[in-house]
């Protein structure tokens, strides 16, 4: 049986994203009817399109697999996606305005900053906590560099948009030949 993790958006993604049309007005389901149709669906299935941009699944067992498992996807609660975005504001702080002193920032040691650190690390899939934590990274009394934990579809996503951005750096075009400057 489908995890009680996955919602109802991820349901309706998985359908679009691997084609299932024969599931009829699958958006007005709630999700138990959702959860039950797709599994059924699924069963009876013998083969799905490969997908390796979104949930890396190639096969009907595979996909079975993840919806039996924990949704990866991090759902947070307003009250954790304020504390998340709180100790993120609060490194950053340090890293940015107290050119990573302690003693001008709101934390007491650089074990409580660490610890926050960790904390917000789980949730790496935020462009917040990525920065806070690139930030925190320069600090030179951090030993161990402390990586945001992202899932394969945010990583890729990264990925990409690094290599954008390589691609759209100005660079220098030399050639040989006679220059004309013309002034109006």
């Amino acid at each position: 049986m489908i995890h009680y993790s996955h919602s109802k958006k991820d349901l309706v993604e998985i359908i679009e994203v691997f084609e299932f049309w024969d599931i009829i007005d699958y958006r007005d389901l709630c999700k138990e009817d959702l959860k039950k149709t797709l599994w059924d669906y699924l069963r009876e299935c013998k083969s799905i399109p490969a997908d390796d941009e979104f949930f890396f699944i190639n096969d009907v067992a595979g996909l079975m697999k993840y919806l039996n498992s924990p949704c990866p996807k991090q759902h947070m609660t307003d009250i954790k996606e304020r504390d998340i975005s709180d100790k993120c504001r609060n490194l950053i702080f340090y890293s940015k305005e107290c050119s990573h002193s302690i003693t001008a920032s709101n934390f007491v040691d650089i074990d409580e900053i660490i610890q926050s650190a960790h904390e917000i690390a789980k949730y790496g899939n935020l462009p917040l906590v990525r920065r806070a934590l690139n930030l925190l990274n320069q600090d030179g009394k951090i030993n161990d560099k402390i990586q945001p934990i992202l899932t394969k579809r945010m990583r890729k996503k990264v990925e990409k948009q690094e290599l954008i951005k390589k691609q759209n750096i100005s660079r220098l075009k030399v050639k040989k030949g006679n220059v004309w400057v013309i002034f109006d």
